[in-house]
C-alpha cells in the first residue's frame, strides 16, 4: 500500500466543495457514505452551513478530491438528498478495539484510508494510545469487508495481523533507524 496516494477520511471531513463549473462554493463534506461490501467510496454528504442547514449527496464519480477542497462536476442540478441508510457502515468501525483470534489486543481503529483517485477503501489506521503513537506510530490494517460490526471489538485472524503495516515511524523508530 503505498501512503502517498492515499487520505484519511478525517481529512476529507470538512473540506469545500465547489462546483467546478460555476465556482460556487456548494458547501462542506459533513460525512462519507460507503459501500462497505465493495469497499468502496459512494459519495459525500455536502452540509450548505446555511439557513435550514440542507444536506445534499454528490456521488463519487462526480468530484475530485484535493489537498484544500473537493471540485463537483458533472450535472449537479440532479444532486440528490442521498438516504442516510449507507451512512455508518464502516463509521460504526470508528473508535473499536482491535483484538487478535488469540486475544492480543492491537488498538484501536482511529480512521479509514482511501485512495483519492478510484474511492477504494484501502485500509484502517490503528491506533495503540497517545504515548504508544508518538513512540512507534500508527498503523493501518488492510481492509476486507466485516459483516460483524455491531460488536464492541473487531476480532482479526492471524494472518489478517500478519499484513499489518506501519504507517508512519514514531520516535522510536526514527531514533533507532539514525543509529543503525
Amino acid at each position: 500500500m503505498n501512503n502517498r496516494s492515499r487520505i484519511k477520511r478525517q481529512s476529507i471531513l470538512g473540506l469545500p466543495v465547489i462546483d467546478g463549473s460555476t465556482g460556487k462554493r456548494l458547501g462542506v463534506v459533513k460525512d462519507l457514505y460507503v459501500n462497505g461490501q465493495s469497499a468502496k467510496l459512494d459519495g459525500f454528504y455536502v452540509t450548505d452551513k446555511g439557513w435550514g442547514n440542507k444536506t445534499i449527496g454528490i456521488p463519487f464519480d462526480d468530484v475530485t478530491i484535493g489537498n484544500d477542497a473537493i471540485i463537483a462536476e458533472g450535472n449537479l442540478s440532479a444532486v440528490s438528498r442521498h438516504s442516510e441508510l449507507n451512512r455508518g457502515e464502516l463509521e460504526k468501525l470508528l473508535g473499536k478495539k482491535v483484538v487478535r483470534e488469540d486475544g492480543l489486543e492491537l488498538g484501536y481503529i482511529s480512521d479509514i484510508i482511501l485512495d483519492p483517485l478510484t474511492g477504494r477503501i484501502d485500509g484502517l489506521e490503528l491506533s495503540e494510545s497517545v504515548i504508544g503513537d508518538l513512540m512507534s506510530g500508527r498503523r493501518i490494517l488492510p481492509y476486507e469487508p466485516h459483516e460483524y460490526t455491531n460488536g464492541d471489538i473487531l476480532v482479526i485472524s492471524m494472518e489478517q495481523a500478519e499484513r499489518i503495516i506501519s504507517s508512519n515511524r514514531g520516535i522510536k523508530n526514527i531514533f533507532f533507524s539514525k543509529l543503525e
